[in-house]
């Protein structure tokens, strides 16, 4: 699942959850929209406090996926 859909379907502001990421929100939110890659450590803490709903890999790969997609655009 993707995080910004885990945040919306459990009503949790993105301020919040950066906050218990120890991130700021600004950080979080460019790694939602795939224009940061999300660091290992940050990855597997999103899939810890996300209980699993959303794993690393998902974390991860979302910035692979914008990448991909702003390379076809070139």
């Amino acid at each position: 699942m993707q995080l910004k859909l885990y945040l919306v379907k459990n009503k949790i502001r993105t301020q919040d959850f950066a906050q218990r990421l120890g991130c700021s929100r600004t950080h979080l939110s460019e790694v939602m929209n795939g224009r940061k890659k999300a660091g290992l450590t940050l990855a597997k803490l999103v899939q810890i406090l996300t209980n699993g709903e959303v794993t690393a890999e998902e974390v991860i790969s979302e910035y692979q996926v914008k990448a991909e997609d702003l390379m076809k655009g070139e």
